[in-house]
């Protein structure tokens, strides 16, 4: 028998490959802000691949660009997780993978989210229900 980790996520994971900028939500300073890329969003969750390590529990401010949108979404999470993720390149810095629990006081942002997330779910659900 395998030694799999149980899978505990409630919605399907998609790739997602996008701009985010966070920040702690103690900063304020434009300066302040940390850029990354999306590697995939679920309903509830984004993993970051980013240079800086964020630890665990800390909440963050997100702003996600979406395609098609010159606005991007201002969201509010916590790092549940965070890995480093050694680069091949020994002149290139390492990265480190943060997975981040979403959640939002903006109804609209989050909403617009949301609808990006459900209208790609539908276009791409074939290939997760095998058909």
């Amino acid at each position: 028998m395998g030694n799999k980790r149980a899978e505990r996520r409630r919605f399907i994971r998609f790739g997602f490959n996008t701009k985010v900028k966070f920040r702690f939500f103690s900063q304020t300073r434009e300066d302040e802000h940390f850029k990354g890329k999306s590697k995939n969003i679920s309903a509830d969750g984004v993993c970051v691949v980013a240079e800086n390590d964020i630890p665990r529990d800390k909440n963050v401010a997100l702003d996600i660009s979406l395609p098609g949108r010159k606005r991007p979404v201002s969201v509010h999470g916590r790092v549940a997780w965070s890995q480093k993720i050694k680069n091949a390149d020994k002149r290139a810095p390492d990265h480190y993978e943060i997975g981040i629990k979403l959640y939002t006081t903006d109804r609209d942002d989050e909403n617009t989210l949301l609808r990006y997330y459900c209208e790609y779910m539908v276009d791409n659900l074939s290939q997760y229900l095998h058909i």
